[in-house]
């Protein structure tokens, strides 16, 4: 599959999944017949969902269908969003393509932009201007939605446009939309900032989100403590008070992965953790507040943290942070999220969370700066050490190395591919249907791909724990620039498992077929396929085809050499040994393999 279908594929499968919120009676979602002609229009809806899920963190179907406005008559407004926060009202005009060339190639038309009546609209007219039909009844929600609005003068508009615009000149963009700010989201930013985020559960990528946690029980004008750090980057603030568990548990469940970016733990692979069931009955089974003893707390950064006691309601407090992040007490905050959940589902009674409370402390970084690079370390070390005293799989300590992130960058713009450098990171995006799990690369079997791919092959075949400690990961074989090969080599790697499944169920002599290679050379095959094959431009897949046949005539050939001799005398010696010695990685660059397709056989296949 080329990386474009992959991307539109699992794009297809997105929109699908949203489709699938809607009541199975709504036909405007599910048609009688789903032919891909009829779905054309269910999924050029479920793309504005797909908008307004992911850019504005709206995770209930029937709340953003009350914000699409798309149908005939609607004034070139297929769906509008009102930010409270940053008193900002989004116009949402939609293209969606139905099949990968035209998602990337197809552009947005001047005619497109010139349906846009925004200003007709928000002034209350009631006809479109060309047809001088009435606007459709969405349109008309929206502007009594707009009518009720308080200080409605106080709001901006921006209009986004969801879809390529390259083909238009800027300033005609400008003009187009009554030049109001404008929002461009092109097939690339789709994928990667829609689509790519909601796999990941990372719902809120940008720094504009805000968070803000009720806190009650204000007994005095300050009631939290208030102190100042200086470090080498700059001079930090730190906040510490105790704050609802429940407002923890609804921040979690609803932004996920989004603000665990620089916990080295993602959302779904909390989960696991045999501690959840202690801290879970700390809070379900007690009606007091002894949670907030036994817990250690919650540690968070943000660019800003402001406490504002003034909200009218006595008692009470409000907490604004912008941008933040779990660093670490992710695994509370993750039971804290499940316990909300099930009072959300009706499977707890909605007293769970009285009275119940955690210590927060948050570290206020101030505004971010592309190029404050002490910044980025402090924030990286305060991760660390954070977590220093709980137990974290070292390759999730190297899960937010910039090679990391930039491979799982590369890996998806370029291929279409998932590469999971945190442990569960996509498990959402799996069990939503999301994406195809044959799309994932996985940590540890990529680092097996890569030593193979720099002929180590025998390194391949050991414990590869060394190459994710702090000082291990500093000479790993992993290069962004060598994501095409690897991703070469992943499918090689892939073909093989998916052979070896096949083979085995003809039992030891299906296996034998070609020699040892599927039990345990698989990794000496890849390092031929990708330094071999590859640069001839044969497919991975013809790759395997070629290369199986011959195998067993390699080992013949590994068998008969003088300087092998060592590994097939006495018992628990053989081939098993052999991949894992230091004689394999030059056998495999010195034996003659055939690296071409008989023409016959490919004529008489």
């Amino acid at each position: 599959m080329q990386p474009s279908d992959a991307k539109y594929d699992t794009l297809i499968r997105v929109l699908d999944s949203l489709r699938d919120e809607a009541p199975s009676s709504n036909r405007l979602y599910h048609p009688e017949r789903a032919t891909k002609q009829n779905l054309i229009q269910p999924r050029a809806r479920a793309y504005l969902h797909l908008f307004l899920k992911v850019r504005f963190g709206l995770l209930s179907f029937a709340k953003r269908e009350q914000q699409i406005t798309e149908g005939p008559n609607d004034g070139g407004i297929d769906a509008f969003h009102i930010d409270a926060d940053t008193k900002t009202i989004y116009c949402i005009q939609a293209k969606f393509r139905d099949n990968a060339e035209n998602f990337e190639n197809k552009q947005m038309g001047h005619d497109d932009l010139l349906k846009i009546q925004l200003q007709r609209i928000t002034t209350g007219e009631q006809r479109d201007v060309e047809s001088r039909a009435p606007y459709n009844e969405h349109i008309r929600r929206f502007q009594r939605t707009l009518s009720k609005l308080k200080k409605v003068s106080s709001y901006k508009y921006r209009i986004v446009l969801l879809g390529n615009t390259s083909g238009i000149k800027p300033e005609h963009i400008e003009r187009l939309c009554e030049r109001k700010p404008i929002e461009h989201y092109g097939f690339q930013r789709v994928y990667t900032q829609l689509i790519f985020p909601l796999v990941q559960a990372a719902y809120y990528g940008n720094p504009d989100l805000v968070i803000r946690i009720n806190h009650r029980y204000v007994r005095q004008e300050k009631d939290h403590l208030d102190y100042v750090v200086t470090t080498r980057a700059k001079r930090t603030g730190v906040k510490l008070l105790f704050v609802p568990a429940e407002e923890i548990g609804r921040v979690l469940f609803t932004y996920k992965n989004s603000i665990l970016t620089f916990n080295p733990r993602s959302f779904l692979e909390l989960q696991t953790n045999p501690v959840n069931k202690e801290i879970r009955n700390s809070v379900v089974s007690t009606s007091l507040n002894e949670f907030a003893l036994f817990n250690n707390g919650i540690t968070m950064i943000s660019d800003e943290c402001n406490i504002n006691p003034n909200i009218g309601k006595k008692g009470w407090a409000e907490m604004e942070l912008t941008n933040p992040h779990i660093v670490n007490g992710g695994q509370t905050a993750y039971v804290l999220s499940r316990i909300y959940e099930d009072i959300e589902k009706g499977r707890l009674s909605p007293s769970t969370f009285n009275s119940k409370e955690v210590l927060l402390r948050v570290i206020e970084l101030g505004p971010d700066k592309p190029s404050n690079r002490g910044r980025a370390n402090l924030i990286d070390a305060i991760s660390k050490a954070s977590n220093a005293q709980s137990k974290v799989d070292e390759a999730d300590r190297r899960s937010n190395e910039p090679l990391q992130i930039d491979l799982q960058a590369r890996f998806f713009e370029q291929h279409g591919l998932f590469y999971e450098r945190k442990r569960g990171e996509f498990a959402d995006g799996i069990n939503q249907r999301y994406v195809r799990r044959e799309l994932l690369v996985r940590r540890d079997l990529l680092m097996r791909v890569a030593l193979s791919v720099e002929g180590k092959v025998s390194l391949a075949k050991s414990g590869i724990r060394k190459f994710f400690t702090e000082t291990g990961f500093k000479s790993s074989p992993l290069k962004v620039s060598e994501t095409t090969r690897y991703v070469y080599g992943y499918e090689v790697l892939r073909l093989l498992t998916q052979l070896k499944r096949v083979r085995a169920n003809k039992g030891p002599s299906g296996l034998r077929k070609y020699g040892t290679v599927l039990r345990y050379g698989q990794y000496a095959l890849i390092s031929v396929a990708v330094n071999q094959c590859e640069p001839l431009n044969v497919a991975p897949d013809k790759a395997v085809e070629l290369l199986l046949p011959q195998w067993k005539r390699f080992e013949r050939w590994v068998e008969r050499r003088s300087w092998n001799s060592d590994y097939f005398v006495g018992p628990g010696g053989g081939f098993i040994s052999y991949y894992k010695g230091a004689t394999v990685n030059n056998d495999i660059a010195k034996y003659r393999f055939k690296l071409r397709l008989n023409s016959k056989r490919k004529k008489g296949r």
